[in-house]
């Protein structure tokens, strides 16, 4: 359960990374027009926040997969001993 759990963050981690990378991407062309600078400023808002939400939840899978990995480690030694 937990590992599934720490798998689905990482995964939704790094589609919110990507598609805040994509939107800097965007952002970088957009700014040599001349049409689209007014929506620099909500473009790099929406980008930085993708970008620092799903590294919070790739951070949050990942510690959490680590946990679960230790914790059945852990487990398997007392029950040998």
């Amino acid at each position: 359960m937990r590992s599934g759990l720490a798998a689905g963050l990482m995964g939704i981690g790094g589609i919110f990374m990507s598609f805040g990378a994509v939107i800097v991407v965007l952002a970088l062309f957009a700014r040599q027009g001349g049409e689209t600078r007014q929506q620099l400023p909500a473009m790099t808002t929406l980008a930085m926040g993708a970008l620092v939400g799903g590294a919070v939840l790739f951070g949050a899978g990942y510690l959490l997969g680590r946990v679960g990995r230790n914790s059945d480690q852990s487990d398997g030694d007392r029950s040998t001993a």
